[in-house]
């Protein structure tokens, strides 16, 4: 390569045109971080020009100082017959793009106060000269050229003086910093004595005392290498900007540049957007989505679990290793991304839609599975459910058990393995059978002795994660409704509306006292009976402490008046269904005390486990 440094004007002094490759991404600078800095030094250096043409000045100056812009990367392209020469700009397009726009924007100046020279004088540093254009290829007269989604924005940005048609998008990032540097230039100049000198002093200071470093790669230099390295420097580049980079680079070298647009518009493009440059947290850490689905992808292609912290470096190993199109793979992701979507959108009627709901309070690290079994056509919807059902029983027996979810990353990924190695049309069985056979305490599926004794343990609300207890509760709920059961919508675990509600309160001694001569095993017995699974239910108002600590008829009425979830409806203000034939809804709902608990955490209990199925050996 060779490097140096070199004046603004040199940059675009000749017929040449500077073309920002796919691989890149959109112009993304603003007016606070990169524009107002940016007219910042240009303007001082102007007004330092301006000051030495003064008549005052002298002649016995020091050098006059020159301001350094960053530094630029290109690389030559192949010149094809009748095309004018051109170059990528591997690093750099932000800074050469803003450029542009600031040029014109001072020629439009100029237009307005009929500097008819100095609107020349610009035009040179935003075109080529019309006779080193073929008439075919009338796009090659802009020194720089730059992605499709940023075109009609950029066309626009750089019009001519006599264009005054209407901005394409209002918003866009280009047509604003057209606007802004418009504006500034405007009044920076007309508040001179002579606008037009000024003006003029304007071209000659990014002309002469405006300096880049330039490196120019040769043809066998490695432009991926050279874009990793000065990855630090400004607007901060997520992993999934580095890996479109190498997708777009290799598309080059495999010899299909012809279809980089199509792959760029049609696949990529929605990606570079929202939902998936948003930032969304997992754990405790924060990350733009699109590194999620693409740490996911990577997992699925690869049967080892990714890291979104070695995401480019573990895709960078797999590319080459892999020996496929990388045309092919930035179609896969774009499926695997509809997938996501459409995954995502599955109601919580939906097996899957009601696992994800519960994988918000849980973990995230079924989603490889779950998004292989959704993108593979071959994979029937009911083994689909079958699967679902499979990692929410898993993963809700764990849970309630207070079993580790450390190793279940390593574990997702096996299960993952296990069901891409099966038949596709019996995906979910392998799913089961691979969860049934795991035999490590980091791995066990709780049998139904195991998860019983944890639903009637006494202190189920103390030791529980309130988020996952919530999800418990929820999962009751929507499996309590029938079809006999008015119409509602399933609820979801992460409704903020939803509140955990113990019926007997957990402050209970000035309302719900002991009889007169009950001892320390009754003191005992109530104390235990407060955090049970059968004193809790969920409200869709948060209720009054005044009145969520009052006595029974006063408790009852306000639940009446506050809920109609069968969490409650069914078993706390009328007996469960099973115990009528010993149990009248209106001795039931005389009085809400330690037996009642008892016997409703007991039937609890016997619905989770019918909500949260764990096959037999046999049928696994």
């Amino acid at each position: 390569m060779q490097a140096g440094d070199v004046k603004l004007g040199k940059v675009f002094a000749n017929d040449h045109q500077s073309v920002i490759p796919i691989f890149q991404r959109p112009y993304v600078w603003d007016q606070e971080d990169n524009w107002e800095p940016l007219w910042m030094d240009v303007r001082t250096a102007a007004e330092e020009v301006e000051a030495e043409t003064e008549p005052q000045s002298g002649t016995g100056q020091s050098k006059p100082r020159t301001y350094f812009l960053g530094a630029v990367v290109v690389q030559e392209r192949y010149r094809p017959p009748r095309r004018l020469g051109s170059s990528h700009i591997i690093d750099g397009q932000q800074r050469m793009t803003t450029l542009q726009i600031l040029f014109a924007a001072a020629r439009a100046v100029a237009h307005d106060i009929a500097a008819d020279s100095v609107v020349g004088r610009f035009t040179s540093l935003l075109e080529n000269r019309a006779e080193t254009v073929h008439e075919a290829y009338p796009d090659d007269r802009y020194k720089v050229w730059p992605l499709p989604q940023d075109r009609a924005a950029f066309l626009w940005a750089v019009r001519g003086s006599d264009d005054d048609g209407a901005a394409p998008a209002p918003d866009h990032r280009l047509v604003r910093a057209r606007v802004w540097f418009e504006q500034e230039i405007g009044d920076w100049a007309k508040a001179a004595p002579s606008p037009v000198q000024r003006l003029d002093d304007l071209f000659y200071t990014l002309q002469e005392r405006m300096q880049l470093v330039e490196i120019v790669l040769d043809a066998g230099d490695d432009p991926q290498v050279i874009f990793e390295a000065l990855n630090h420097r400004g607007v901060r580049l997520d992993a999934a900007d580095l890996v479109k980079n190498l997708l777009f680079q290799t598309v080059e070298s495999q010899g299909e540049h012809q279809h980089s647009e199509e792959l760029l518009m049609n696949a990529w493009l929605p990606l570079d957007a929202e939902p998936w440059r948003g930032q969304v947290t997992t754990g405790r850490i924060r990350r733009a989505l699109i590194d999620l689905l693409l740490a996911y992808w990577l997992t699925v292609q690869k049967r080892q679990d990714v890291l979104v912290e070695h995401l480019f470096a573990d895709f960078k190993k797999w590319l080459p290793e892999s020996g496929r199109q990388a045309s092919d793979v930035i179609r896969d992701i774009r499926h695997y991304a509809e997938t996501y979507q459409r995954v995502r959108g599955l109601p919580l009627t939906d097996p899957t839609g009601r696992l994800l709901d519960r994988m918000q309070t849980m973990t995230t690290t079924p989603w490889p599975v779950l998004l292989y079994l959704h993108a593979t056509d071959d994979v029937p919807n009911d083994q689909r459910a079958i699967a679902a059902r499979a990692i929410d029983s898993f993963l809700m027996r764990r849970a309630v058990c207070l079993m580790t979810t450390k190793d279940y990353n390593r574990l997702f990924v096996q299960v993952l393995a296990d069901a891409q190695q099966s038949d596709p049309a019996r995906a979910g069985q392998a799913v089961v059978r691979s969860l049934w056979n795991q035999t490590a305490d980091a791995r066990l599926w709780p049998d139904d002795r195991t998860f019983l004794a944890a639903l009637i343990a006494n202190d189920l609300y103390r030791r529980s994660y309130r988020a996952r207890l919530k999800a418990l509760l929820v999962g009751l709920e929507n499996h309590l409704r029938t079809p006999k059961t008015e119409h509602a919508p399933a609820l979801s675990s992460a409704d903020p509306r939803l509140n955990i509600e113990h019926v007997l309160p957990q402050k209970w001694e000035t309302h719900w006292p002991l009889n007169d001569g009950d001892g320390e095993e009754s003191l005992k017995k109530r104390h235990e009976a407060v955090h049970q699974l059968g004193n809790l239910t969920l409200t869709t108002t948060k209720l009054n402490p005044s009145l969520s600590n009052r006595e029974w008829p006063h408790k009852k009425d306000s639940l009446s008046a506050h809920s109609l979830l069968r969490l409650t409806t069914s078993s706390v203000l009328s007996a469960p269904e099973e115990l009528r034939d010993k149990w009248s809804n209106e001795r039931w709902a005389e009085r809400w005390d330690e037996d009642r608990i008892q016997l409703r955490t007991l039937w609890l209990a016997h619905i989770a486990l019918q909500a949260w199925p764990k096959p037999k050996g046999d049928t696994a």
